[in-house]
């Protein structure tokens, strides 16, 4: 399950951009302020198409960066609550404070991820920072140095996948990750489709424990 929390002060309606790309298994947690809080009706409409989980949230003021407070400190509530491992939680902000922040969770190997909205596209202007990765120490904890005794063959993942839903790709990612977090995000990345990527993952899971025992 894919969880995201706008930072609407900073976004505002452009956050929204790409919401067609979520599922109905996702949830989105609105966080907004009194300056902040008007919502045209064509993103209400927008919202109410994808079927997907709204919570909204009044932040309160009086303090610098108080949204900001908040907005973590409910994600760190809802990362302690969650009980998935392939569970993914995305900040829907261009304010790159939050940078931190995403390097804490990835030290502790949850997936936590910056975005500024849901189009996935670094070529759209309004994506200039679609998706950041965290820093070059927290990600190696995830990637590389997979030994050859826990590497998978074609052969091994099509024993829980169908002919139609294995890939190259999958495999690529599979033996290039070493951490259960770091397979399940990136094939969110792969797919941009949370329900597609979740189901696989699932299938996979497995193997994958029956590959971290030898």
């Amino acid at each position: 399950m894919n969880y995201y929390f706008i930072d609407y002060e900073n976004v505002h309606a452009d956050g929204f951009a790409g919401i067609e790309n979520l599922g109905e298994s996702d949830i989105i947690c609105v966080m907004y302020t009194e300056q902040s809080k008007a919502f045209s009706l064509e993103l209400v409409e927008k919202i109410a198409r994808q079927k997907v989980k709204l919570e909204s949230y009044k932040a309160g003021t009086g303090a610098k960066n108080s949204l900001d407070f908040q907005l973590a400190s409910y994600l760190g509530y809802m990362i302690a609550k969650s009980e998935g491992a392939g569970d993914c939680f995305c900040i829907v902000s261009r304010d790159t404070g939050f940078n931190h922040l995403v390097d804490f969770w990835a030290e502790r190997g949850v997936s936590v991820r910056r975005i500024a909205n849901f189009l996935g596209d670094d070529k759209d202007p309004k994506a200039a920072v679609v998706s950041e990765e965290p820093k070059t120490k927290a990600k190696t904890k995830g990637k590389s140095k997979v030994s050859d005794s826990n590497k998978a063959t074609k052969e091994e993942l099509l024993q829980y996948l169908t002919e139609e839903e294995y890939t190259d790709k999958i495999l690529e990612i599979f033996n290039s990750y070493k951490t259960k977090v770091a397979i399940n995000n990136g094939l969110s990345k792969e797919f941009r489709d949370s329900q597609k990527s979740s189901a696989i993952y699932k299938k996979l899971k497995t193997l994958l424990k029956e590959k971290q025992k030898t």
